[in-house]
């Protein structure tokens, strides 16, 4: 046992105390980071994927009927397309009966107040 500890030696039991605590934040944090990467990359794919099954089915409609459907509700019914109306925002715009509508996918903003 040390009567006159060093500063140097204070400090160190001190870092040595803190590191398990420092450790955890940090593996916490690299979990966080990557799960949050994540759900943004998979919203990216579902933002895509529902563009893409919107257009061919506005795309086969007109395959098999010789138009192309008046309204997004129209493809959603037929093709039974679903999708989540708090994380997108889909624009359907008909062209009329013979031109491709225009059809846009946009995510919403997921702010908390």
């Amino acid at each position: 046992m040390d009567l006159f500890e060093t500063r140097r030696a204070k400090i160190k039991k001190i870092f040595l105390s803190l590191l398990p605590f420092v450790f955890i934040v940090c593996v916490c944090l690299a979990f966080y980071l990557g799960i949050n990467s994540t759900d943004k990359d998979v919203t990216a794919k579902e933002q895509i994927t529902l563009e893409q099954a919107l257009h061919k089915g506005a795309i086969r409609t007109y395959a098999l009927t010789g138009r192309y459907p008046g309204s997004l509700d129209e493809i959603l019914s037929d093709y039974h397309i679903s999708y989540n109306p708090d994380k997108f925002i889909v624009e359907y715009i008909p062209n009329g009966s013979n031109l491709l509508p225009s059809i846009s996918v946009l995510i919403k903003n997921q702010r908390k107040e």
